[in-house]
Order: C-alpha cells, then structure tokens, then sequence
C-alpha cells in the first residue's frame, strides 16, 4: 500500500459555518482548511462575505479553529492581529501611542511599553514613511496615513496571524506596493500568516500564495493566483469579463473590458 501523503499545515479550519439573515444567506461553508506559511488573499464581488468571513475567523469559536485550536482562544492571548476596513480613529492617542496598543497583549497589569517596544514601533512607523508623523495625534492624519498606522499597529503586535479586511483600502499606488512587499518580507523573515481581504486582483495575484474565490456567502475556488483565478471563474463570479495578463515584470494585471451589449 503507498504511503499516504503528509497532510498540509492548516492556519485554519472550518466546519459547518451558516450565517443568514432572514432569507439572504451571508456565509455557507461545509468545510474549509486555509493552509499555513503563506498569504492568502480573499476576493470576490461586493456582499459575497469577504468582510463577515474575516470577522467569523477572529471570533467565530464553535465553527472556526486556528492551529487546532479555538479562534477565540488564540484571539484572547493577543495570538490574532486584525486590521479593520474602518479603523475608528477618535481617541486622543499619538500615532506612536496609538501604535504601540498593538505591544499591550505581551504586557503585564500596568506595565508599559520598554525601550524595545518603542524601538520596534520606529522601525516600522520609518518602514511605512510614518516617522515623522509619530507625535501627530492620529485623528488629524489622512485615510492613507491612518490606515498604514493602523497596519503597523497590527504587526508590532508580533502575532503569528494577521487578518486584514481591505487593508489598501485608502492608500496610493506606491504604499500600496510598498506594503504588499514589507508584508511578504515580514512573513519571510518571521514566518507570519496573513489573510487579507483584496479588491484589487493584480496585487493579490502579484503577491499573494493562495487565492480564495466567494460569491455570495459560498466559496466558488481555494488555490494559488494561477488556479483560481483563471478567465472563466473571474468573469463568471464577478459578472463581468476579466481577462488575467501576466506581464514582463512577472506580476499580473487584468483586462475588463467591456462586456458585449453595454
């Protein structure tokens, strides 16, 4: 008898998870295994449940599991960092301040942030062209500089797994790139798991290990950029024709043209 293959490391694990209101169906999913070591970007058209899955994978206990265990233990031991699509940014916190928030799971009963949390924070605050911005109170900043804050925030947690809903959202081209790329060299260096919502497909595809494919409430394809995300699905769940491009340079771009008749 051939021996079996060694099952792939799962990040996550998903049984029996329905979310419904009224008659519209949110989320259906039997059974998913979002593998490990690797980025995973989340796509699909508007209200497919892109934002209610990541939301499920943080805090959903009896339907999700995160290294064999439940979310929301890991999530309680600061084990899960999330990066929401709308930040609230109404405290009166610096941007160094509100930074370090992400340090407080490793702290103890009224201890503050050491030399090295602070350290840690200036590197990645100069890292996302945020140094000088750092005793500015984070309310006066741009969408894009707060939400940069809000992704440093999320890995001076120096968590294992980051979930990300949208996080380009707000950002111009260059930081767009430029935090896909910091996002890969941290995930190389310190072996991070990220899970990302993305509308943009050239950069999940560019960057990105593994694409998962929903449209309305039900994952559609799990794979690399490559499997999932051909013309034929594309164009089928979006409603609209997309052709996949892969460019000189080695990433991807994508072709929408106009669909016939409109």
């Amino acid at each position: 008898m051939e021996d079996e293959k060694p099952r792939a490391a799962r990040l996550f694990e998903i049984e029996s998870l329905r979310i419904a209101h009224g008659e519209k169906v949110v989320l259906d999913i039997d059974h998913l295994e979002i593998p490990a070591h690797s980025a995973i970007a989340v796509i699909g058209p508007n209200g497919a449940g892109k934002s209610t899955l990541l939301r499920c994978l943080l805090e959903d206990a009896r339907h999700v599991r995160c290294h064999d265990e439940p979310v929301g233990t890991r999530a309680r031991r600061g084990g899960i960092a999330f990066v929401a699509q709308h930040e609230a940014f109404s405290t009166p916190l610096t941007v160094m301040e509100y930074v370090l928030l992400g340090r407080y799971p490793h702290l103890g009963w009224y201890t503050r942030p050491s030399a090295r949390d602070r350290e840690m924070a200036r590197t990645l605050l100069r890292q996302f062209d945020l140094a000088e911005l750092a005793h500015r109170r984070i309310a006066v900043l741009s969408g894009g500089e707060r939400q940069r804050a809000a992704i440093v925030r999320a890995l001076v947690q120096e968590t294992r797994v980051i979930l990300l809903d949208e996080p380009n959202n707000h950002l111009d081209i260059r930081h767009q790139h430029l935090f896909m790329r910091e996002l890969r060299a941290f995930r190389e260096t310190r072996q991070i798991n990220c899970l990302m919502v993305l509308h943009d497909l050239a950069l999940a595809a560019s960057y990105c290990d593994y694409a998962l494919l929903m449209s309305r409430g039900r994952i559609e394809a799990v794979g690399t950029p490559r499997e999932v995300m051909t013309e034929e699905l594309l164009s089928r769940v979006y409603e609209w024709p997309i052709r996949p491009c892969r460019l000189e340079s080695g990433g991807f771009a994508f072709d929408t043209f106009a669909a016939p008749g409109r």
